[in-house]
């Protein structure tokens, strides 16, 4: 839409603060992150169910699973770090007879056919081999087990050389950032899928309002980055420089509708 300057400062910008600033002041009351576990638990997650929690990191969500739903969990994760730090973490809430930690990739997990009822992936499949993690999944879900994923995706706003720059920076394979080719390597791994919810920037407005967000640093840190790119990759490495741009810019992208947040929920048919 193509706005002239006359319509601009004449009307457009005329009243201050204009109706619609007000609209736009007013919260939306946007869910938090723990919005995840509301899902799960409508799933029928119970005490006599195991929990796959895939590429569990520290296992943060596999306990609070647990102690949530009171189901058994195994929190798998391929980076020794990830598994040192989960396995910690357990013994200290005192859940090692509920949750087992595993060192494994995804894409090949040492687990029985049919041995899992549910599994739940956060912010683990813009790493991996998409095709062969939800063979796995299917493979080890019952029939009728359900997987719920968190994924971010681009989106169009995202341009192409931005987007590049973005997936190099945070590991990210490139076609996995596709909520269309998600749904498409679903469908062919097995999988139903029986819900889909796109977040959008729902959770940034919530840490936002919360005061659990700093964007305003994070754009401040950004600036300096810009600003010293150079120099900044000379004494700490370009990799590293990049790693800390790509996580910056990653909420922020949100916030901006470049990259939507989006819950699936895929059931194994019975």
């Amino acid at each position: 839409m193509k706005i002239s300057s006359d319509e601009l400062y004449g009307e457009l910008w005329a009243e201050d603060p204009s109706a619609l600033e007000v609209e736009l002041g007013r919260s939306l009351e946007p869910r938090a992150t723990t919005m995840l576990y509301d899902e799960v638990a409508r799933l029928g997650v119970g005490p006599e169910n195991i929990v796959l929690d895939a590429g569990a990191r520290d296992a943060v969500h596999a306990i609070e699973l647990v102690q949530r739903l009171g189901c058994r969990a195994i929190a798998v994760d391929l980076v020794p770090l990830h598994v040192d730090s989960a396995r910690e973490r357990v013994r200290a809430a005192g859940l090692d007879d509920r949750i087992e930690v595993v060192q494994a990739g995804i894409e090949s997990l040492p687990l029985e056919d049919a041995s899992i009822d549910y599994v739940w992936c956060r912010d683990v499949l813009n790493h991996v081999e998409l095709d062969r993690s939800l063979r796995e999944f299917a493979r080890v879900l019952r029939p009728g087990g359900s997987l719920l994923v968190y994924q971010t995706f681009a989106e169009r706003a995202c341009e192409p050389e931005e987007a590049q720059r973005l997936f190099a920076a945070t590991a990210s394979v490139a076609q996995n950032m596709s909520a269309q080719f998600f749904e498409t390597t679903a469908r062919e791994a097995g999988f139903e899928i029986v819900g889909t919810e796109r977040i959008q920037g729902e959770w940034r407005e919530r840490m936002l309002e919360d005061g659990k967000w700093d964007v305003a640093a994070d754009l401040l840190a950004l600036s300096r980055l810009n600003r010293r790119e150079r120099d900044l990759a000379e004494r700490h490495g370009g990799a590293r420089v990049e790693a800390v741009r790509g996580d910056l810019l990653w909420g922020i992208y949100q916030l901006l509708g470049k990259m939507c947040p989006t819950m699936y929920v895929l059931r194994r048919p019975a």
